[in-house]
């Protein structure tokens, strides 16, 4: 009789005592993985894309929003890009590599990533790139401005320095060229290492190479695609279990909110005395037939800054769908807006 009121005395204790450790293991998971936050990839997706002033400062929104989330443990950033400016590249470069600084950065190079967009690349903490992608094509051109002023200047134009017409003319233009070549092949030496298997001589050629040379030369660190990178990503930052965010949408998002907050002027009637002068003038423009057409609002030409490709496809011109704004009564307009186009009109 003792002896089984005791084994159930033990039991009970037994079966106390891992429920109690089951609840702490229970409450250490649920602080560990709910209570901070899921760990999460931020997704920066840059389809074909010339660097320019304008694309560099919406990738740089992209970069610095991933930087600043403190839930984004690590990046990845799907690229293609030929190349574009030699400073807006610089600075994407400067970007990316700050972001590394902060949380692991991975780049999947895609169809081509050659020129200033290899240059951006260079501040990952690693590059994977497809079996046929074009890498590489690292160097410079530059493009003699000639005389600032087309015409020959006449005897009422009066320069303050011999240079000042042309910026230093022919010669001096072949010498900062130059400057620009060896100031890449620093980064790319610098960045790349002992993993880069060619010299400076033959990285400056200036050649393209697939996906897989570039692999075996060391332009790159693997050949790899997203799911490789993801995971690289995680390793890198050493969490498992992780979401992920799409970082385009998240900054495309934001500036939606803000740029509502412009439009809803319009929509709701509002006097212009209400509103900030620039609104004011474009609610003036909204009422003059004259202003450049339905939706009546003026192009503007920053807009192109925000409204970049978030991952919806992979032409510029059509990357998203037109935002739509209500204005002047019941008829809806939509605002496509590509590389170099704004186009007013009705949903096609």
């Amino acid at each position: 009789m003792f002896s089984a009121v005791g084994r159930a005395i033990v039991n009970r204790y037994v079966g106390t005592l891992l429920l109690v450790v089951l609840g702490v293991a229970v409450g250490a998971l649920v602080f560990l993985y709910v209570w901070p936050g899921k760990p999460r990839i931020g997704v920066i997706d840059i389809p074909f894309t010339i660097i320019t002033d304008d694309s560099a400062y919406v990738i740089g929104e992209f970069l610095d929003y991933a930087r600043r989330d403190p839930n984004i443990k690590a990046v990845v950033i799907r690229l293609n890009s030929p190349g574009g400016g030699a400073a807006a590249s610089e600075q994407l470069y400067l970007q990316t590599r700050k972001l590394r600084e902060k949380k692991p950065v991975v780049v999947v190079m895609n169809d081509i990533v050659a020129s200033g967009g290899y240059m951006m690349g260079m501040g990952a903490s690693h590059i994977y790139a497809k079996p046929s992608s074009f890498i590489g094509n690292v160097g410079v051109i530059l493009f003699f401005p000639g005389l600032f002023i087309p015409n020959p200047p006449g005897e009422q134009i009066m320069p303050t320095g011999p240079s000042k017409l042309n910026g230093g003319g022919r010669r001096y233009f072949v010498g900062v060229t130059d400057q620009l070549k060896q100031g890449f092949a620093h980064i790319v030496l610098s960045e790349r290492g002992s993993r880069l298997k060619m010299s400076a001589d033959e990285l400056l050629e200036g050649k393209i190479y697939s996906g897989i040379e570039s692999a075996r030369t060391g332009l790159v660190d693997e050949v790899g695609g997203d799911a490789d990178a993801y995971d690289k990503a995680a390793e890198m930052a050493g969490i498992s279990n992780y979401g992920l965010v799409d970082v385009n949408a998240e900054v495309f998002r934001a500036f939606n909110q803000r740029f509502k907050r412009i439009i809803e002027p319009l929509q709701d009637g509002i006097s212009e005395d209400a509103v900030p002068p620039a609104v004011a003038g474009w609610m003036r423009q909204a009422q003059d037939p004259a202003s450049g057409g339905p939706g009546a609002l003026p192009r503007i030409d920053m807009m192109r800054r925000y409204l970049m490709p978030s991952g919806m496809g992979e032409e510029q011109a059509r990357a998203l769908p037109g935002f739509p704004l209500k204005v002047n009564g019941p008829n809806v307009y939509y605002l496509y807006v590509g590389p170099d186009q704004h186009e007013w009109g009705p949903d096609r």
